[in-house]
């Protein structure tokens, strides 16, 4: 499982102890009790050594909330509410991500196992970055020396996603594809743009207080690279997302919660 699913299910969490108190143990689908690293310092999830009474969740690679079902050749997605999930950064940390205060966040690259239906475009975030530059917003990537860098963005090296998330907590904003930087950039209350595309929607993945491009129609879920999210990802051009990004960053604070209506923005 990746890291955002792994938020996910710290938004599970926190839900099921809104109901009722107990510690929470996380569970595989062969009902052995598993941790993550982004839990550390959760006080929710018990441990695999907690000895004390718990209510299960069973959560991994097979079993995700938001997917009914696979065919050999796409995901089928259910469409359910995404819990907004919980991030608890060490003293050490916040201490780093204090250093990086009021960046803009980009990520134009995706992680290598991730479906390449998620790639909005090099050129685009290129065409979109040297506007944010030019209007003289502090733009950053997070990765290590070996992370490709678009022209002009300031590299901030953060030693695995912990790290990336403890610097996203002092961002001002955040411009990212659906995955684990946009969960954690919800968990940590952080405005963002989240250019979806048509492989998954909002309406999986998506949080309310997030400006979420979709323009897929029904998504997809095909994890070979397709016309229909090929067409969806063009038809986000850098304009669009520059206009919702600078509304944000001339006043507009989109506060985090747990309840409210899904906001998207339609392309086109």
């Amino acid at each position: 499982m990746g890291w955002g699913d792994e938020i996910i299910v710290a938004g599970m969490a926190r839900r099921l102890q809104e109901l009722n108190p107990l510690p929470v143990r996380v569970l595989d689908i062969r009902g052995r009790p598993r941790w993550h690293e982004i839990w550390k310092g959760n006080p929710r999830i018990a441990k695999p050594d907690f000895a004390g009474p718990v209510q299960p969740i069973t959560s991994g690679a097979d079993r995700r909330p938001y997917i009914e079902r696979q065919t050999k050749r796409r995901w089928i997605w259910r469409e359910w509410s995404c819990p907004v999930g919980e991030v608890f950064l060490t003293a050490r940390e916040r201490e780093l991500g204090a250093r990086y205060p009021g960046r803009v966040i980009v990520e134009p690259n995706l992680k290598a196992q991730a479906c390449r239906n998620k790639d909005w475009g090099w050129s685009r975030w290129d065409a979109l970055v040297r506007q944010l530059l030019r209007r003289g917003f502090p733009v950053a990537q997070l990765g290590s020396s070996a992370t490709r860098l678009l022209p002009g963005v300031e590299l901030i090296r953060t030693a695995g996603f912990r790290e990336a998330a403890a610097v996203l907590a002092s961002a001002r904003l955040a411009i990212l594809p659906e995955g684990g930087l946009h969960h954690a950039a919800a968990a940590l209350g952080i405005p963002a743009v989240v250019i979806f595309g048509g492989y998954i929607s909002p309406r999986q993945t998506g949080y309310a207080h997030h400006v979420n491009l979709y323009a897929g129609g029904n998504p997809c879920g095909m994890r070979a690279r397709c016309r229909h999210c090929v067409e969806a990802m063009n038809s986000i051009q850098p304009e669009q997302v520059l206009e919702h990004v600078t509304m944000q960053l001339d006043g507009e604070r989109c506060q985090a919660g747990v309840a409210g209506e899904m906001r998207m923005a339609a392309s086109g």
